[in-house]
């Protein structure tokens, strides 16, 4: 399995370590947004117990095409392919108005200041929006996105009062 370069700064956050270099902004794009979201890395073999508790334990099974959802501490949601982590998202109802780490989101939710923080953290990913009828996502529903060089990618849903509604971060697609 391939290893990303900033493998060691999210093994050290793992471990509870901090290297010398953890101050200085991650490079790599991808593994930017990956680790606002959580501090376990997306397309790596991993424990999903190891997360936190299975959200949706009566409704799941991953053989049968409903994914399991394994929610960390801080409310992150994370869904696996097979042993790989594949999925992050946030809810924004299930966080209110705290602060969402995830993209650089912070207390922002109109779409606007969303954005903001999205760019400030990912400057070198071009974000698209599609509005409601044209996004696929329901009634009502905008989305905006973007893609990474490594077939990665992240979607920001947002409400028909162009508040987000939550935010998801994919490593691959899933089928």
């Amino acid at each position: 399995m391939k290893t990303r370069p900033a493998l060691a700064m999210i093994a050290a956050a793992l471990l509870g370590t901090t290297p010398a270099h953890a101050a200085e902004r991650i490079a790599d794009p991808f593994d930017r947004a990956d680790a606002s979201f959580s501090r376990y890395p997306l397309n790596l073999r991993s424990t999903p117990q190891a997360i936190g508790r299975l959200v949706n334990g009566d409704v799941c099974d991953d053989d049968e095409g409903i994914a399991c959802e394994w929610e960390d501490e801080k409310g992150v949601r994370h869904i696996f392919a097979g042993d790989t982590l594949a999925i992050k998202l946030v809810d924004t109802a299930m966080r209110g108005d705290r602060p969402i780490a995830a993209l650089g989101i912070g207390t922002a939710r109109s779409r606007a200041d969303v954005l903001a923080g999205v760019r400030a953290l990912l400057p070198e990913i071009a974000v698209d929006c599609l509005e409601p009828g044209k996004a696929g996502e329901g009634p009502g529903i905008a989305s905006c996105s973007g893609s990474f060089d490594n077939g990665g990618w992240f979607k920001l849903l947002f409400g028909p009062d162009n508040r987000l509604t939550s935010a998801r971060i994919d490593a691959f697609q899933i089928n």
